[in-house]
């Protein structure tokens, strides 16, 4: 066994692709119905989430991050569910900064509990920054998309975002027939305010989403679209970044496209997934998980983690979106809304 003072903080897996970001899901519950991820017929009253007694306290998800910062964590982003459905979210955020020293933590929300004051405490417990997702701006089409009757005035929160974070970042996931018309939309209004507007290719989720191929715009044809209204200047990003990016001329507005059906970006992909019930996941699309819960809530467990998962890292092979339409498992995939995205 290994010594915890000792452990590999270089750690590749089977692809040599290293560790250095963790996606925490923080609840599996949320208050919209969004027809990609938690749709309403399946996740209605009757559906069971997570008990309490099996969800990470705040004090095990640091004793994690600490841990794993021993062998080369970098980066957090908090999910859900919606994570500000969480209470006291904030307090978790600054004790990963201040404590565990995380370089970069971010989180993605669907704005609905975004008050000016909300914003302002994420700002100072030293939240990083802030995505929002947009997948309209129509409020009878927002309303179908996420199956609530919960109005958000996109505007102000943004406005705030912008106040103390210095800029916004916006996530469209675009389905054919829906929200496709929509794209220049967006960018015409997002051009209001220093912004990151992200376009995410609709994927193959979990297995309640009701999926289908041919809802699916390939990223090229939005940049293409797109061009013929702007000017888009290429950007270099970094290896492990999931998205292409331009900028728009003349303008305070980057795009980034998201491609994982029509341009996988396994090869580099850094990040893990911890669940809200314990359960590490090496891949968006897996169909299984490690539970980590019971060796966390153990005496004495430091060194028996990081030898956990060194081992579930080294051995990682996933690479789920490049051979998706090759050889595809018939096993079923975890659901998004569990291990956020």
């Amino acid at each position: 066994m290994k010594n915890v003072n000792s452990v590999n903080n270089t750690l590749k897996d089977q692809l040599s692709r290293r560790f250095e970001y963790l996606r925490i899901s923080v609840t599996d519950r949320c208050n919209f119905r969004c027809s990609y991820c938690m749709p309403s017929d399946i996740f209605n009253k009757d559906y069971k989430y997570i008990p309490h007694d099996r969800i990470l306290s705040y004090e095990e998800i640091i004793d994690i991050c600490k841990l794993l910062k021993k062998i080369g964590l970098k980066k957090i982003r908090i999910t859900g569910g919606e994570p500000l459905l969480r209470k006291n979210i904030d307090k978790l955020i600054y004790k990963l900064k201040t404590e565990v020293m995380i370089d970069y933590i971010s989180i993605t929300t669907n704005g609905s509990l975004l008050t000016k004051e909300k914003i302002y405490q994420l700002k100072l417990s030293g939240l990083d920054s802030i995505t929002l997702s947009l997948d309209s701006l129509n409020q009878s089409k927002i309303k179908k998309i996420n199956g609530t009757k919960i109005n958000i005035n996109l505007a102000q929160t943004l406005g705030n975002i912008e106040k103390y974070f210095g800029s916004v970042k916006t996530n469209t996931v675009v389905i054919k027939d829906e929200n496709d018309n929509e794209i220049k939309d967006i960018v015409e209004f997002m051009k209001k305010y220093k912004s990151e507007v992200r376009f995410i290719e609709y994927m193959d989720v979990g297995e309640s989403n009701d999926w289908n191929l041919n809802k699916v715009i390939p990223s090229n044809d939005l940049i293409e679209r797109l061009s013929t209204e702007y000017d888009l200047e290429a950007q270099l990003t970094e290896a492990s970044s999931t998205a292409t990016k331009f900028r728009i001329s003349n303008s305070k507005v980057t795009l980034g496209f998201i491609s994982s059906i029509t341009k996988p970006f396994c090869s580099q992909c850094n990040r893990a997934r911890l669940s809200v019930d314990g359960m590490i996941y090496t891949c968006l699309f897996a169909n299984q998980g490690f539970d980590i819960k019971n060796i966390i809530r153990s005496d004495n467990h430091e060194e028996a983690f990081l030898n956990y998962f060194n081992k579930i890292w080294s051995q990682r092979n996933d690479q789920y979106s490049q051979i998706r339409f090759s050889k595809k498992t018939k096993l079923p995939k975890v659901e998004m809304s569990y291990i956020g995205g």
